[in-house]
C-alpha cells in the first residue's frame, strides 16, 4: 500500500522535473519528503540506467557510438584490453557503452553514499540533499555518464570488467544468502502455523510449495544445459551447473536427517 501510495506521490511532482529553472531556483517544487518516494525514485533512476545499458547493446546503437572519437579505436581491428586477439569492433563496443554507463552511475551513487554517511534525522541539512534537488541530481547523473563515454579506452573497459565481476560475485552472495533467509523464515512460519491450526492444510501447503519449487529448479537446470552448453564443449559451464545442482542434492539430502532437523 505505501509503494502504490509512493507511486502516486511520485507522479505528482514528475513534472517538475521538467519544468523550468527559475521553478526549481525558487523552490517552488516540492521535496520527496516521504522515505518510501525517495526510494522509489532512486529504485526508479537504477532501473532506467539497467534499461539503457540493455538499449545500448541493440545493433543500431553500436554503429552510432563508433562514431564517437576514442571509443572504438581503429575499427574493426580494435583489441580488448588484456587479451591477445583482435575482436571486431562491432560486437564489442555495446559492452563498452555498458561499462561506461555502470560507471557513470556507480560514481553518482558512491558520491551520494558517501555525502549521506551519519545523517542521524530528517533535520540534517544533508538530508535536504537525499531527497530533494532531483533536476539536478539527474542532469548531473546524465553529464557523468556522457563524460565516461569520452575517457580513453586504454585500461579502462578492462579494469572496469575486472570491478564489475568482482561486484557480481558480492551481489550474487548477498542475494543467496537473502534468498536462503527468506525461505528459512517461510518454512518457520508455515510449520508454526502447521503446528498450531490446521496441520493437514499447512502441511499440504508447504508440501506442494517444496515440490514446485524442485520442479522449477530441475527445469532451470535443463534450460541452462540447453542454452549455455554445447555436446562437445562449455566443460566449465557443464561444471558448474552439475556442481551446483549435485550440491542442491546434498543439501537436500542433509536437510532433512534426524540429527540436523
Amino acid at each position: 500500500m505505501g509503494a502504490v501510495l509512493g507511486a502516486f506521490s511520485f507522479a505528482s511532482w514528475m513534472p517538475c522535473l521538467c519544468s523550468s529553472a527559475t521553478c526549481l531556483m525558487c523552490s517552488c517544487c516540492p521535496n520527496s519528503r516521504n522515505s518510501t518516494v525517495t526510494r522509489i525514485i532512486y529504485a526508479f533512476i537504477l532501473l532506467l540506467g539497467t534499461i539503457v545499458a540493455c538499449i545500448m547493446l541493440s545493433p543500431g546503437v553500436e554503429q552510432q557510438l563508433r562514431r564517437i572519437p576514442g571509443f572504438c579505436e581503429d575499427g574493426a581491428g580494435s583489441s580488448i584490453p588484456g587479451l591477445q586477439a583482435d575482436v571486431n569492433c562491432e560486437m564489442f563496443v555495446g559492452y563498452k557503452a555498458v561499462y561506461r554507463i555502470c560507471f557513470g552511475m556507480s560514481m553518482w551513487f558512491l558520491l551520494f553514499s558517501i555525502l549521506m554517511i551519519n545523517i542521524k534525522n530528517s533535520r540534517d541539512p544533508r538530508a535536504a540533499i537525499h531527497s530533494g534537488f532531483w533536476f539536478f541530481k539527474f542532469a548531473a547523473l546524465v553529464a557523468v555518464t556522457v563524460g565516461a563515454f569520452y575517457i580513453p579506452d586504454g585500461p579502462f573497459t578492462f579494469t572496469w570488467f575486472v570491478i564489475g565481476s568482482a561486484g557480481a560475485f558480492c551481489f550474487i552472495l548477498i542475494q543467496l544468502v537473502l534468498l536462503v533467509d527468506f525461505a528459512h523464515s517461510w518454512n518457520e512460519s508455515w510449520v508454526d502455523k502447521m503446528e498450531k491450526g490446521n496441520s493437514r492444510g499447512w502441511y499440504a501447503a508447504l508440501l506442494a510449495i517444496t515440490i514446485l519449487n524442485y520442479i522449477l529448479s530441475f527445469i532451470a537446470v535443463v534450460l541452462f544445459f540447453i542454452f549455455y552448453t554445447k555436446p562437445d564443449g562449455c566443460f566449465i559451464n557443464k561444471f558448474f551447473i552439475s556442481a551446483n545442482m549435485l550440491s542442491c542434492i546434498v543439501a537436500s539430502v542433509i536437510s532433512v536427517l534426524p540429527k540436523v532437523q
